[in-house]
């Protein structure tokens, strides 16, 4: 579900103390998460420093997902968003290429993040170390199940 936050079992006190936040700004990153209505999308993320400077360098308006993961990053303090790449043998959509996700670097493989599942289409609270190693595992399974033609 592209507008809920999956948690994978961590609970809010958990990410209030991984992340150094309050319990206000878990409440606010939960609220852009779930925003799925356009214009209110463009009016809440728009108040946003980050998503300013983002739409001011590109010719055209960036999606919703690329927005909400400025803003997420400037939210958690991260160090930016990173793309999360497999080789094209394994995935490849259309207009994602082989990209299966895009996380809120936070200086560490395996520190909790935000991650945005561009295959499934959701967004999940997990390091990316583990969504990388668990996504293309299941990849490589699928791959080596289907059959040949």
């Amino acid at each position: 579900m592209q507008n809920e936050l999956i948690h994978h079992g961590i609970s809010d006190r958990e990410l209030i103390k991984y992340w150094g936040i309050d319990e206000l700004r878990l409440h606010l990153i939960k609220t852009v998460i779930e925003l799925d209505n356009d214009e209110t999308i463009d009016d809440c993320l728009g108040m946003f420093k980050s998503v300013q400077q983002l739409r001011k360098q590109c010719f055209n308006k960036p999606n919703s997902i690329e927005e909400k993961m400025v803003v997420l990053n400037e939210l958690i303090d991260g160090c930016g968003i990173e793309s999360i790449q497999v080789s094209e043998e394994l995935y490849q959509d259309s207009y994602w290429g082989n990209c299966i996700g895009t996380y809120i670097n936070l200086g560490d493989t395996y520190i909790t993040t935000i991650v945005y599942n561009t295959i499934d289409r959701e967004f999940e609270v997990i390091s990316y170390g583990d969504y990388f190693e668990t996504k293309e595992a299941e990849l490589q399974s699928e791959l080596d199940n289907k059959p040949p033609y």
